[in-house]
């Protein structure tokens, strides 16, 4: 409910640091041009196709698809995995093309493509010129100096790296495992880029926020194993939500075997998190900081492919058949579903101005 935004001068980024990382790339920055009144989805399209896209939706309903390749007269490319606003630009990370798409962000007209990644992920600003992206392809962070929109340096993670948050001069990274297996979450220091401490918090980790107290909180969704030839679950673990202050767990709450939670968010006032279990159905939860113990009654009972929270408000999104254009739904913070709009193919993300 889960992962992931800045006027960024080195003030705003302490001061802002829990709002800014929000799951899925939720951003809260102001658009002046073209983009102003409403919100983008990230539409992932189809593996290979190198059909990704992304959508605007205005705050009187109305949809614009693919608006960067209308504006720019090419496509965004394969696999639109996030999307960030950092200063006066928008960064586009595309998974499946082994880039990242800079934009204007009041027009969206291109200025520059990074590339020399692999299979990039989320990408956070760490200071005004630095920003951090995740990329499963070297199993680590590669470094980003924003003032020429190139690759510096890269930090080994665990396997897998996913969302990440920055707090308090550390950035930390879910090692979710990738394709493969990892239980940490990886502590940078951001200002001498190197890993100083790494915790087990449980088995692939896969989202994380920032609270009002600059506690982090992370989501594990938890290992299963199935049979190869019948597909049954032949052995799991449980998921965990975690809290982390001072980089050091202090709480650990643990779901029922069969739940397998992701898409952690958190509201605007870093107190309340949200998140899907994982299950079939993969409801919504909410989850008080105050709270010592998990809700068993969800707040949202339907599925949603991605999940992001912004402003009082929860976006989820349904990728329907995952061929044909999927929907962006918009609900209260009560779980009243109040807009639903049809976007692009597989729609897995947020981006609010």
């Amino acid at each position: 409910m889960k992962k992931k935004i800045l006027k960024i001068s080195l003030a705003a980024l302490l001061i802002s640091t829990y709002s800014s990382c929000v799951k899925d790339s939720v951003n809260d920055v102001d658009l002046p041009g073209n983009y102003e009144n409403g919100y983008f989805v990230t539409n992932e399209g189809n593996f290979g196709s190198g059909n990704g896209s992304i959508s605007y939706v205005s705050n009187n309903g109305s949809v614009d698809n693919e608006v960067f390749a209308s504006v720019n007269s090419f496509p965004l490319g394969d696999v639109v995995q996030s999307m960030e606003i950092i200063g006066d630009n928008v960064y586009i990370v595309v998974n499946g093309s082994s880039k990242i798409e800079v934009a204007s962000e009041d027009s969206l007209i291109s200025i520059a493509t990074i590339t020399g990644l692999t299979s990039p992920r989320y990408i956070s600003a760490v200071s005004e010129n630095k920003a951090y992206v995740t990329d499963w392809g070297v199993n680590g962070v590669q470094v980003i100096d924003l003032l020429d929109n190139s690759i510096t340096s890269t930090i080994t993670c665990g396997n897998g790296p996913e969302e990440i948050v920055v707090s308090n001069g550390f950035a930390y990274v879910c090692n979710s495992g990738g394709f493969n297996f990892d239980n940490t979450v990886s502590i940078i220091d951001i200002e001498n880029d190197i890993v100083v401490s790494i915790l087990e918090v449980g088995d692939k980790p896969n989202s994380v926020v920032v609270d009002e107290n600059n506690d982090i909180w992370v989501l594990t969704k938890g290992h299963t194993e199935y049979d190869p030839i019948t597909w049954e679950v032949i052995d799991e673990t449980v998921g965990k939500l975690v809290r982390i202050s001072n980089n050091m767990i202090q709480d650990t709450y643990t779901f029922s075997v069969g739940n397998h939670p992701q898409d952690l968010n958190i509201n605007s006032s870093g107190n309340i998190l949200y998140y899907s279990d994982g299950n079939w159905s993969k409801s919504v939860y909410s989850f008080d900081i105050s709270d010592n113990q998990l809700s068993s009654a969800p707040l949202i009972s339907r599925s949603f492919y991605g999940l992001s929270t912004n402003n009082g408000y929860i976006y989820g999104t349904d990728a329907v058949d995952y061929v044909q254009n999927g929907w962006s739904f918009k609900y209260s913070s009560e779980g009243e579903l109040l807009d639903s709009v049809n976007v692009g193919i597989i729609p897995g993300g947020h981006c609010f101005n």
